[in-house]
């Protein structure tokens, strides 16, 4: 296969800002936490892997970097848009600004390995429970096993009915990112028009030591206070962070609050990051080397968002879809 770059999963032009200060070097560093320990890597090594977006033709065989090709457009249109937001402490944006950025935030939701996680838990629990539901009905199962294999005795295809109807096995799905990314693809474009046309924008700046962090998943939620905990939110209805800075994020919100701007204290801070934390993969970013950081990412843990709870009713003919790990309510409203 034809050598090209890593592909950075999360955007170098993204976690600039969060890059270590005075570090007396010519390539930027950043903190990066894991279970097992702080390390100060080049941010050109994190959040990124070789082919990471490249896929073959369908025809030829050849490769194809137009996913990438696409991320790298809409970052060149953004980074100077996120400066601009950092530098003036200001969110006062032009509609295509605000349009690009909307674009930008939610390729970022779906463009990450984590993401291509919780797609993948969302198709294989879905197809699990709807297997399980034809399997409930033991006529039907047994008569449609009869037409795939006759010689089938009746233990057997009971057997099967009974594993199927558990629900206690997973379903892989090797060499799938590209059906992925095509399906976060179709979910990033609508998800644009709702950030730029519904959500109301609100600037967080921390107003004390405490910074904001980032991870290898930057884009957390929350469940407006509004939506009850039965129904879950995701990111069409929920409350949305971004970190953009140590000392700045953007809140996506149904609802306005008061002001476009907020300052955020102490406590606050340290609550959105521990939901940024839930929402990392496998990684969470600082400028800062923290003991204190280190030792909550510990407590809360990662991967909060990726495994999918689904449920069928009970006395209706749907199902629940929910992240088996809720978001939290959110804190800021």
């Amino acid at each position: 296969m034809t050598s090209f770059p890593k592909d950075h999963y999360v955007p170098q032009c993204y976690l600039d800002a969060f890059s270590i200060e005075g570090a007396g070097a010519k390539e930027t560093h950043i903190y990066q936490y894991m279970e097992n320990g702080i390390v100060s890597p080049r941010i050109k090594d994190v959040a990124a892997e070789k082919h990471f977006y490249t896929f073959k033709h369908k025809d030829t065989g050849e490769p194809v970097r137009d996913v990438d090709d696409t991320f790298t457009m809409v970052e060149g249109w953004t980074a100077p848009i996120l400066k601009k937001i950092i530098d003036g402490n200001s969110l006062e944006l032009s509609d295509e600004e605000h349009e690009k950025l909307s674009l930008f935030i939610s390729f970022l939701i779906i463009r990450t390995p984590g993401y291509i996680k919780h797609l993948e838990s969302l198709e294989g629990e879905t197809t699990k429970e709807m297997m399980a539901l034809d399997a409930r009905n033991k006529e039907k199962f047994h008569e449609s096993f009869k037409n795939i294999d006759a010689n089938l005795t009746y233990e057997e295809v009971e057997k099967q009915r009974e594993y199927i109807t558990s629900k206690k096995y997973s379903i892989e799905y090797p060499n799938s990112r590209g059906h992925f990314i095509a399906q976060g693809f179709k979910h990033a474009m609508g998800l644009a028009g709702i950030f730029y046309e519904v959500k109301h924008w609100h600037l967080l700046t921390a107003t004390k030591e405490e910074v904001f962090i980032t991870s290898d998943n930057p884009v957390s939620l929350y469940r407006p206070i509004y939506i009850p905990k039965i129904y879950g939110a995701g990111y069409r209805n929920g409350t949305i962070v971004l970190s953009i800075s140590p000392k700045h994020a953007i809140l996506l919100r149904d609802f306005p609050l008061k002001s476009l701007h907020l300052k955020v204290g102490a406590k606050s801070v340290i609550e959105i990051n521990k939901n940024l934390m839930r929402f990392s993969d496998n990684y969470i970013f600082s400028n800062l080397k923290s003991k204190k950081i280190h030792n909550t990412y510990i407590s809360v843990g990662n991967k909060h968002h990726q495994t999918i709870k689904v449920q069928h009713h009970k006395f209706a003919p749907y199902i629940f879809i929910k992240p088996e790990n809720d978001p939290p309510e959110e804190i800021i409203s």
